[in-house]
């Protein structure tokens, strides 16, 4: 059995922290470890109740093989590990008083000016933390195959969210307390060593992970614009963290061939009164989450004498995407710009009447044409209507559409290595210590979607400019004298 009790003191981020860790033992089929600590901040000003944070937590791991006395030749380890703790995180640039920051001289008043540097936020509390934990550890055939496994749960209370006030105050929102997160997922990995002879070896090695994680409240009803659903920004009570909205699109006209929707303009009397987060989450569809919640990697290693490849391929899945803006090479007056590149999928458009059952991307109408009136205006644009918008035209709505979401799981090649070792009598005949000769490639190739038409899978038309992964390749000399 031992204990710890130290105390830690940082001046400059106005904390003060204390531990104490115990630990103990029982022969070799257990052991159990309890650690708590305190942390404080001044960032609450007189509140000095909130001032000091416990944070602890109790883990522990028990030898199944002597708890239940299995005595195979087979089963090298088998180990049950568990921990449950709490935790609290506070925000570095919030303070419970008003600060203002000098700032230079205004050449219209000849004054020395000054203007806010931080909000006074003095409700703000910690965002606390609750996590489980609980895996297994295995170990067969003289480690030749090794499994671990682990399942986490976390909820996080008073979280952090933004609240959306009048621009009045000299800022456009600020932190609450007021979300309930909930994340839990499991990891499982293998290491394995299928062959094993005199000169030739091959290590296997991958893992996988599931993340499963939702929002348990709403935010304020004036929380997030337009722009925040349609990139992904917005929090959405049941959603997944990410999760990004479209416009549901309806086809294309079989007169015009101009991009059709269902936005509620039938049901305008019933929508038009509801606060923005009512209204956009009704009108918009859920087109799923940015970010992957299946991810993994697999590597192999092959030896042979002096001679050792690797390769290494990850895999992600779970995730949609957005198809890059097809419209943003075409002008306002729906004409082509000299100046813009426009996408190559437009010579598949709609021309003529029947295609609308064979694409599904718009016509062009030019501004002169009468048709474009029809997809010029929407019916929030409308001058008697003050509620929430939406796009101002028919082709931007298009372009954050449902139409354009395409799965994004991918599977790639990420690395392939190529490593020659100078063996001892060689290393000798040169005098040196150790002589390597590595020849690498990244980013060989993706397996993914064909409906992502050239795009990769990790970009995404969530914003203008965005770079692909492309090959690379290196050459490499290690030299130890």
């Amino acid at each position: 059995m031992s204990s710890h009790v130290p105390t830690i003191t940082d001046t400059q981020n106005n904390l003060v922290s204390a531990y104490a860790t115990l630990s103990f033992s029982y022969e070799r089929f257990f052991t159990l470890n309890v650690n708590g600590r305190y942390d404080g901040s001044n960032k609450f000003g007189s509140r000095s109740n909130e001032k000091i944070l416990p944070i602890w937590s109790i883990s522990g791991n028990a030898n199944l093989l002597n708890i239940l006395n299995i005595k195979s030749p087979k089963i090298d380890n088998l180990t049950l590990k568990s921990s449950y703790g709490e935790q609290g995180n506070m925000l570095d640039n919030q303070t419970p008083n008003l600060i203002i920051k000098k700032g230079g001289m205004n050449a219209f008043y000849n004054e020395l000016v000054s203007k806010t540097a931080y909000f006074a936020n003095p409700e703000l509390k910690w965002e606390k933390t609750h996590s489980f934990n609980l895996g297994l550890e295995s170990s067969f055939f003289n480690s030749r195959l090794m499994i671990e496994t682990e399942y986490y749960y976390k909820r996080t209370t008073d979280a952090f969210m933004d609240k959306r006030i009048s621009d009045i105050n000299g800022f456009e929102s600020y932190v609450v307390n007021s979300g309930v997160i909930t994340n839990q997922g499991f990891n499982v990995t293998v290491t394995a060593t299928p062959v094993r002879l005199k000169d030739f070896y091959w290590i296997l090695s991958g893992n996988v992970s599931k993340v499963y994680n939702k929002i348990e409240t709403a935010p304020g009803t004036e929380s997030y614009t337009l722009n925040d659903f349609i990139s992904g920004k917005a929090v959405v009570k049941g959603q997944p963290v990410g999760t990004f909205y479209s416009y549901r699109f309806a086809g294309l006209s079989p007169v015009d061939g101009g991009p059709l929707f269902e936005d509620w303009e039938e049901r305008q009397q019933e929508i038009g009164t509801a606060d923005q987060y009512t209204f956009y989450t009704s009108i918009l569809e859920a087109s799923g989450r940015r970010e992957p919640d299946i991810t993994g990697s697999l590597n192999n290693t092959f030896t042979y004498k002096q001679w050792r490849l690797g390769t290494t391929f990850v895999f992600n899945c779970g995730a949609k995407t957005r198809l890059f803006r097809l419209f943003d090479g075409v002008s306002g007056a729906r004409q082509f710009s000299s100046e813009t590149n426009a996408n190559r999928d437009l010579k598949l458009r709609w021309m003529k009447p029947g295609d609308e059952l064979i694409t599904d991307i718009p016509a062009i109408l030019c501004g002169g044409d009468p048709a474009w009136e029809r997809y010029s205006n929407n019916w929030t644009t409308n001058s008697g209507y003050s509620g929430p918008k939406l796009h101002g035209n028919a082709y931007t709505m298009y372009d954050y559409s449902n139409a354009r979401v395409v799965d994004a799981s991918y599977v790639k090649l990420s690395t392939l290595t190529l490593t020659y070792e100078f063996n001892k009598q060689q290393l000798e005949r040169l005098k040196l210590g150790r002589l390597a000769i590595t020849a690498s490639a990244y980013n060989l190739y993706t397996w993914c979607n064909s409906g992502l038409r050239g795009q990769t899978p990790i970009q995404g038309g969530f914003t203008e400019v965005q770079l692909s992964d492309t090959p690379s390749f290196t050459l490499g000399l290690n030299i130890n004298f």
